[in-house]
């Protein structure tokens, strides 16, 4: 079974508790501000990653939208806060520990992928305290039940899209479904990021809502998994670039037309300030 990861930010990140999350995941569903599609047809999703009271809302309705249907064998994440010479990893085996109970991780699958050239078998980028992946792991615990996982770390290079291709051969060639989810905040503005191109005030969140973070989320829905190990990372409006490149080239690969986009915020409508960062959520 491997080693056993413990849910470092539960607590801080997200409630600690089993009855906590249950609470405040019975609020993100009723939230109307969001879409909510129709269909049990999705099979790939974007997702955001700050602490549940900033996103996790559009996390939660996602990775909710994605499980209805029938329960695919294994769903795969793609995430983690990597630059483009960075190696892209794959957690082979081990136990995810979750306030809705324990998920584990698809040895067999997993094993298949590290033999592809470009992705690497490694644990440690995995055990250490990582918010891009364990904030999902509650919301597919409970949507999912008790269903294998995939855990990668995406560079943003030119193996990220081979890297999303990679997960569905080596799905089709064992016989497995998958969902797949990968997981970016947008557009980290202001002094505290030293990234303030528009200044201060009203005209810097104009900008970040309608023009840096709507360029991202427009390319995702349209599948353009490239433009995010190039324009984005000029951008600056994609943290886990390599995460989403591998998610569009995994849903188009999976046969989708094209993004639904959920819904589009910043934690300025949480926290007000100079600084602050753009979240969404896409299903494919």
């Amino acid at each position: 079974m491997g080693a056993r990861k413990r849910a470092a930010l539960r607590g801080q990140w997200y409630p600690e508790s089993r009855e906590a999350c249950l609470k405040e995941i019975e609020g993100f569903q009723k939230e109307g501000w969001m879409t909510r599609p129709q269909g049990d047809h999705y099979r790939a999703g974007i997702v955001p990653h700050a602490g549940w009271f900033f996103s996790g809302s559009l996390a939660c309705r996602v990775i909710e939208t994605l499980a209805k249907g029938e329960k695919p064998d294994l769903v795969v994440l793609f995430g983690h806060h990597l630059g483009p010479s960075a190696p892209t990893n794959v957690m082979t085996e081990g136990i995810l520990e979750t306030p809705f109970g324990d998920l584990t991780v698809h040895t067999e699958f997993s094993e298949a992928l590290s033999k592809t050239p470009f992705i690497r078998r490694e644990m440690g980028p995995f055990m250490a305290p990582e918010n891009t992946l364990e904030l999902q792991l509650p919301f597919v615990r409970l949507f999912f039940g008790e269903t294998a996982v995939c855990l990668l770390g995406v560079a943003p290079n030119k193996q990220a899209a081979l890297t999303g291709l990679a997960v569905v051969n080596t799905a089709n060639q064992l016989g497995l479904t998958i969902k797949v989810i990968g997981s970016t905040d947008l557009t980290h503005y202001g002094p505290n990021f030293s990234f303030t191109p528009q200044g201060k005030g009203e005209a810097s969140r104009t900008w970040v809502n309608e023009c840096n973070d709507r360029e991202a989320i427009d390319h995702m829905t349209a599948l353009d998994a490239p433009y995010f190990t190039h324009e984005a990372l000029l951008r600056q409006n994609a943290c886990c670039a390599g995460a989403v490149t591998a998610t569009l080239a995994a849903a188009k690969a999976l046969g989708s037309p094209g993004g639904v986009e959920i819904a589009h915020t910043t934690s300025y409508a949480k926290s007000p300030s100079d600084s602050f960062v753009g979240y969404t959520g896409v299903v494919f």
